[in-house]
């Protein structure tokens, strides 16, 4: 985890009282794309706008009158928190998404 945050272009995070609460990275190529890597929020403090907090923070970070896009994998069920903040499925274009990976 080190590595991938010391690799991000770009992380916040939420602290409260000394305790971190949440976290996001982003990953970009500084010019054209960018892809949200974690949005990370401590279980307890969930449903609490904490995660809505940071991906503004990394989508104000990244405008999209610079960038053409912003791209993340969410996991099933989490749909509508993403549509909130003004993201779209790639469905919704006529695209689809392929992931490769080593299955760990």
């Amino acid at each position: 985890m080190r590595t991938a945050v010391r690799c991000s272009s770009y992380s916040v995070v939420a602290v409260e009282h000394d305790a971190i609460i949440g976290f996001a990275r982003a990953i970009s190529d500084e010019a054209f794309a960018v892809y949200i890597a974690d949005i990370l929020v401590a279980p307890e403090r969930q449903r609490e706008g904490i995660g809505r907090g940071l991906t503004q923070a990394i989508q104000d970070h990244y405008p999209l009158a610079t960038y053409h896009h912003q791209v993340l994998i969410a996991e099933r069920g989490v749909e509508g928190f993403y549509q909130s903040l003004g993201m779209t499925p790639v469905s919704a274009f006529g695209l689809t998404a392929f992931i490769r990976t080593s299955g760990k």
